[in-house]
């Protein structure tokens, strides 16, 4: 039988009109009906994915009347629409008049909920997925910072997605113990795509850092790596550092990344560093400048990927103004203090909004 064959049994002096947009009923909604389309068209969507788009003549919500549990799925009118209701002594006397109805709602119920199923199957083996990928993604990250003599360093990353494309690294110079090379860098978009770019950046750079290449030549041969692919790829964001342990000497280059922040401590002053440079990876060849400064003792460098200035709340962005303000407020503090400041500062921004970018901070102070 077609649908439309039961509707002079319906009683259309129940039918409810629905507007364009609006929610028909919800996930974990009591159900106590089931709906027919008189009029419009209704998506059906299980945690936003969407599982089904009906038409005039069509029913949904029949589960209610099945198991009397909540809803497992959202209705939402696409359309304006009609739909009349169909509670349950309504369905016992439709089968009455049709019993060819109750087989179809089966019908219905069968293909619906084999749809959810195998959906749900491909849903769970996709967070499998995700889940080793970020396992993978946090193995490629430092376990921990280094623990060195006479200076501290503290970092945190947070991935907008279970993995991310921000990466940061504390690399030993093997050819001079004296020698520290850091790197924090951002790569553009987010999720699987993103980290799997990142790895390959990573690796690059580790590669290129153990020839002892200078901050700048090390960025302008990534960026030369880069564009041998002829595949289109991300873009990177990058800083690169070299710092010397003993003297405080900091020689650093920047690829297109947000300046990072240079705290003075016996001067009381709060600055970001020189330079700009381009991205990595959008042009054949790029140059890049090389600046250098020196830490004194209490001197401290916060670096931090965009995801920390750009964090959104409901109309506004975190942005460099509220950075440094948190900087400022807390520049006597050690490394594990500020990294814990900026956090906390920048989640009671954002609040409740959903964290929109990756978010990555290194800090790094000498004692």
């Amino acid at each position: 039988m077609a649908f439309h064959d039961i509707i002079p049994y319906l009683n259309q002096a129940d039918a409810v009109p629905f507007a364009a947009g609006e929610q028909i009923f919800a996930a974990g909604d009591i159900g106590k009906a089931m709906f027919f389309i008189l009029a419009g068209e209704v998506r059906i969507t299980v945690d936003g994915r969407e599982l089904d788009y009906l038409h005039p003549g069509q029913v949904f919500g029949e589960m209610a009347l099945a198991d009397n549990l909540v809803r497992s799925a959202t209705a939402t009118a696409v359309t304006a629409s009609t739909l009349v209701p169909i509670h349950k002594q309504q369905f016992a006397d439709l089968t009455q008049h049709l019993p060819s109805f109750a087989t179809e709602v089966m019908s219905i119920m069968s293909v619906r909920l084999r749809r959810y199923m195998e959906d749900e199957v491909n849903r769970l083996r996709l967070e499998e997925e995700l889940a080793i990928g970020q396992k993978i993604q946090l193995s490629l990250l430092p376990e921990s910072c280094p623990t060195i003599p006479g200076w501290h360093f503290a970092a945190s990353y947070q991935a907008a997605r279970q993995v991310g494309g921000d990466f940061y690294d504390f690399i030993a110079d093997p050819h001079n113990p004296d020698l520290l090379h850091l790197v924090i860098a951002d790569v553009t978009g987010k999720g699987v795509p993103a980290a799997m770019f990142m790895a390959v950046c990573r690796t690059i750079m580790r590669t290129e850092a153990q020839n002892g290449r200078s901050p700048a030549d090390l960025l302008q041969r990534t960026n030369q790596q880069l564009n041998h692919e002829k595949r289109s790829l991300p873009f990177l964001t990058a800083f690169f550092g070299t710092l010397n342990l003993k003297t405080g000497q900091f020689i650093y280059a920047i690829g297109g990344h947000d300046r990072p922040y240079w705290v003075q401590a016996n001067r009381g002053e709060v600055q970001q560093l020189a330079g700009h440079g381009m991205l990595l990876g959008a042009f054949p060849a790029i140059r890049l400048d090389e600046h250098q400064i020196t830490l004194a003792p209490g001197d401290s460098l916060i670096l931090y990927t965009d995801g920390v200035t750009e964090a959104r709340s409901a109309d506004e962005l975190f942005d460099e103004a509220r950075l440094e303000a948190v900087i400022v407020q807390h520049i006597t503090v050690d490394a594990n203090g500020m990294a814990t400041a900026v956090l906390q500062a920048v989640n009671q921004f954002i609040g409740s909004q959903p964290q929109s970018d990756d978010l990555t901070l290194v800090v790094i102070q000498r004692n």
